[in-house]
């Protein structure tokens, strides 16, 4: 993963534009809070259902450009981009990019090693280096898929939607986010057009917000909660995240048992009390075995949650959890992960 510092944020980050046309450039805070939560929501359901939770990223709002309302929202992608170009190989993947954007994802494929090769024509520095600039670039392409992704939601038509088949394949939270933004636009009298672009175009006029504005109706599958299950593995961690609090926004990286890459977060209060007060003995590359729960999504676990930590680096930390401990926190998962989904912007 690449981190980036503040300065670099606006310098680095892809552009996800929300233009309104309103009289003397006044916007209500309602609608500009909808345009940032809308995005927020977009992504992260796309993350979520498409890239397995897998995308570390950035979502922060840039200063407007001076006489005008061009909202400008600056996402970087700064890890997990080996799920993006996954995504666009798959059938799915493919027929979102040439029905959504009118783009093959080849093109994109072609634009990292587009990236690589002006990285390699132009390093006069050494491996490491360049491998960190290859990273960036890389990071630099997938925010602007995403970006194109999260674009391509709000600007098509419920028409082309439907027609398309996307309705079905689309996470609803998505569509659901969608909806809430150009419900927002209706209520707000000054919007008289919304456009996704720089330029003082409005394709999207007040006349279309009302059907634009329609909930999307849950599918019955969707209806009902993904359900949580447990297990207890050895994890091999390739990449920590030693901040508790930023969990939310950098997942711990590692192999699970089978070599399978996997993200998940720590919640056990006794393994963070011994990171707190420097009681574990930290390797380049740690091991641990856990007790965690997660959810099984198109076939996969998703959503890992480390519940007790019991091994770390050999040391026994703890006891499993009991089953009745165990089945009570599955209960509360299972009760709070719709409000889980419905994070708020601000």
């Amino acid at each position: 993963m690449y981190s980036q510092t503040p300065d670099d944020q606006h310098e680095l980050s892809e552009i996800l534009h929300f233009h309104f046309d309103v009289h003397d450039h006044y916007l209500s805070v309602e609608t500009f809070i909808a345009a940032a939560n809308s995005a927020q929501k977009a992504i992260e359901a796309l993350n979520q259902s498409f890239f397995a939770g897998e995308l570390e990223y950035e979502l922060i709002i840039l200063p407007p450009s001076s006489g005008t309302f061009l909202k400008k929202l600056g996402l970087w992608i700064s890890g997990g981009i080996a799920s993006i170009m996954y995504f666009l190989e798959t059938d799915i993947g493919k027929a979102y990019f040439e029905g959504l954007t009118g783009e093959q994802p080849a093109h994109w494929a072609k634009l990292v090693g587009e990236v690589h090769q002006d990285i390699l024509e132009k390093a006069q520095s050494t491996n490491e280096a360049l491998i960190e600039d290859q990273t960036i670039g890389d990071c630099r392409v997938g925010s602007k898929i995403i970006v194109k992704m999260t674009q391509g939601i709000f600007e098509a038509t419920p028409t082309s939607l439907k027609r398309s088949g996307f309705e079905q394949v689309l996470p609803i939270e998505t569509l659901e986010a969608r909806s809430e933004f150009f419900e927002a636009c209706l209520i707000d009298k000054r919007v008289k057009g919304v456009g996704f672009t720089p330029e003082d175009d409005f394709p999207i006029r007040r006349a279309n917000f009302p059907e634009r504005a329609i909930k999307p109706k849950r599918r019955e599958d969707e209806d009902k909660p993904t359900p949580w299950t447990s297990s207890i593995e050895s994890i091999f961690v390739t990449s920590p995240n030693w901040d508790k609090d930023d969990q939310s926004a950098r997942k711990w990286k590692g192999k699970d048992s089978v070599r399978r890459d996997c993200y998940f977060t720590i919640e056990d209060e006794e393994f963070w009390s011994r990171v707190r007060h420097g009681e574990l003995r930290v390797d380049v590359l740690d091991n641990l075995k856990v007790q965690w729960a997660f959810q099984i999504l198109d076939g996969k676990p998703r959503n890992r949650r480390v519940l007790k930590v019991v091994e770390f680096n050999g040391e026994i930390l703890a006891n499993p959890l009991s089953k009745g401990d165990l089945d009570r926190i599955l209960e509360d998962y299972e009760i709070s992960n719709f409000e889980m989904d419905q994070s708020s912007f601000f």
